[in-house]
């Protein structure tokens, strides 16, 4: 290998050492639409809005 490759790889392989992190948290859905999927997306609206609509909303008239 050349010096230039063995830089790269060298850098490439290192622990990352600045501190700055991001937690990201995923879930995996399985593809199509079940009673299951369903369940668990107003699981997951009703942790985060705590509502299953997400909260009232302005209709046309104002008023929710």
């Amino acid at each position: 290998m050349s010096d230039s490759t063995n830089t790269i790889e060298t850098f490439a392989n290192q622990e990352y050492k600045w501190g700055f992190v991001t937690d990201i948290e995923a879930d995996a859905i399985p593809r199509g639409l079940s009673e299951d999927v369903i369940r668990l997306i107003s699981a997951k609206k009703q942790n985060r809005n705590g509502c299953w609509n997400g909260g009232s909303r302005p209709t046309a008239t104002g008023r929710p």
